[in-house]
């Protein structure tokens, strides 16, 4: 019984040492898995944070052409708004010139009538 008891022990033993190497195993399998996952969670924030720089830097950059086509945009409608002007002083001008031209017109064309008539006097 005594060897059947030691046999028992040996084989208990030798299950828990197989179990114990087993479970070493996978400890270290895990283990290794962690690590790389950390790797990979390491190198994926580093991606993050470069792609969040790239992404305010366009976001600054997109902001001050906009700034830029802002501020053409008004100039633009300020030339706009002062041609205008210039071309309504322009066209009141040009009426008035027009208007004193045709009765300069009418003037010598009554001047030219009297003279024609006072020619076909004599």
């Amino acid at each position: 019984q005594l060897q059947n008891t030691l046999k028992c022990d040996r084989e208990i033993s030798a299950k828990i040492t197989r179990q114990t190497a087993s479970d070493q195993e996978v400890i270290a399998f895990l283990d290794e898995r962690v690590q790389e996952l950390e790797r990979t969670v390491e190198k994926l924030n580093a991606d993050q944070a470069t792609a969040g720089k790239s992404v305010e830097k366009i976001k600054f950059s997109s902001e001050r052409q906009v700034a830029v086509l802002s501020d053409m945009l008004a100039y633009e409608r300020e030339q706009k708004v002062d041609q205008e002007k210039e071309w309504r002083s322009t066209k009141k001008l040009l009426v008035k010139e027009v208007k004193h031209c045709r009765a300069q017109i009418m003037t010598l064309e009554a001047e030219r009538d009297g003279f024609r008539q006072e020619y076909d006097r004599l």
